[in-house]
């Protein structure tokens, strides 16, 4: 029996074991993941590791005692199969059972699978295995395919052209970062992604996978190796095969409470209950850290919301774009450049006339201000961004 145990061995899952222990909370912790690696920082994967590969002290989310030191039972390379609500048990795939008094799923996200004939030709990046995969067969290529033109995918192929890979990037929508970014600053990562000599093909359907590249409905592009970076989806198998509630990832309520009792869920496939009545979810290591804090206050006796104000970050090339806030509610966007191109920042407004959220490439300055408006309420109007003497910290200073 434990009081706590928590499905997943990921940046959820472990920063809320150190904040129930940091919270002075005494109770029994268990954490079981799939993965036989020590819990690891996952960014490195697709900026990093895939292209350097993976050296011996990779980054561990905490260090190698802290589990024991802490007195948190660490279980790797187990699999949970299913959850017995009812009797409070989770059972393993090695056989084992597990009683929990509160449970805690922060299982993640899983690359999508694309029903394209020929796709186990190809490799996906998610854990720090697949990242040593990559590495392997992408030593030893001289041309790259990357379908998908999200974050993931475009760090991997900026990574690739740099290291003097020939790189291609396939996109079925219009362009690429399209459900991500704002038009203006997407088109503007494209350019400084074809400046760098990727080439990228949008609006094109892959029609099959071969062992020497992919056929796309207009085209067939060479390759020694193809890469799918075509998104994620949360991992709710277990939550649902337990009769939780599920749309966009495990349904929880502003508290990360799942539709049953002492069940909770946390990070990227957690889809919460915003403040505004709509159903959100993110997937970056902020949500999840955040999520993380704020349940084991709940946990400890301190029942509270989580509100954490959504950020980001990606390494794009030569550029770092970062964002706050969420601009899926943006109806209008204002964009100003900076002194130095390509710095650049979008101003995103709702259909209130509210800053809703703010993107910036090579602005780390702008974003952190950005982030203390929005968190902030503070109120930044389209006039202001319209002078072309327009100072984001003068104005937030008024």
């Amino acid at each position: 029996m434990s009081d706590i145990v928590i499905i997943g061995t990921g940046h959820a899952a472990v920063q809320c074991a150190a904040s129930l222990r940091d919270l002075g909370n005494t109770s029994s912790i268990t954490l079981i993941g799939p993965e036989a690696d020590l819990p690891y920082h996952r960014p490195p994967n697709s900026k990093k590791y895939v292209i350097e590969g993976i050296p011996e002290d990779f980054s561990l989310l905490r260090a190698a005692d802290f589990y024991e030191n802490e007195k948190i039972d660490l279980v790797l390379g187990e699999t949970v199969e299913s959850i017995d609500v009812e009797n409070c048990q989770v059972m393993l795939a090695s056989g084992k059972t597990q009683d929990f008094g509160q449970l805690v799923l922060a299982p993640g996200s899983q690359p999508r699978t694309l029903p394209i004939p020929g796709i186990e030709h190809t490799l996906s990046l998610y854990s720090l295995q697949d990242a040593r995969d990559i590495y392997v067969r992408l030593s030893a290529a001289s041309t790259v395919a990357v379908i998908g033109g999200g974050f993931i995918g475009l760090e991997i192929a900026a990574a690739a052209a740099a290291a003097g890979k020939t790189v291609t990037v396939i996109e079925a929508a219009p362009q690429i970062l399209g459900r991500s970014l704002t038009p203006d600053l997407a088109k503007r990562i494209r350019s400084i992604h074809e400046a760098a000599g990727i080439s990228i093909i949008d609006s094109a359907s892959v029609k099959e996978i071969t062992l020497d590249g992919v056929s796309t409905d207009g085209d067939f592009i060479g390759a020694d190796l193809v890469l799918c970076g075509a998104g994620s989806v949360p991992r709710t198998q277990l939550a649902e095969g337990a009769g939780l509630e599920t749309s966009n990832g495990i349904d929880v309520d502003q508290y990360l409470e799942t539709s049953k009792p002492n069940i909770y869920a946390i990070g990227d496939a957690a889809c919460f209950l915003s403040a505004g009545g709509t159903r959100r979810r993110y997937e970056s290591v902020q949500n999840a850290n955040d999520q993380a804090r704020a349940l084991a206050k709940t946990l400890s006796g301190e029942r509270t919301a989580y509100g954490a104000l959504p950020w980001f970050w990606s390494d794009q090339g030569s550029v770092k774009l970062q964002m706050a806030g969420d601009s899926r509610d943006a109806s209008e966007t204002v964009t100003v450049d900076g002194a130095q191109a390509p710095q650049a920042a979008a101003f995103c407004f709702d259909g209130q006339e509210h800053l809703c959220a703010v993107e910036t490439i090579n602005w780390p300055a702008y974003h952190a201000l950005s982030r203390k408006a929005l968190s902030d309420g503070r109120v930044i109007s389209r006039d202001q961004l319209a002078g072309a003497d327009f100072d984001l910290k003068a104005a937030l200073k008024s």
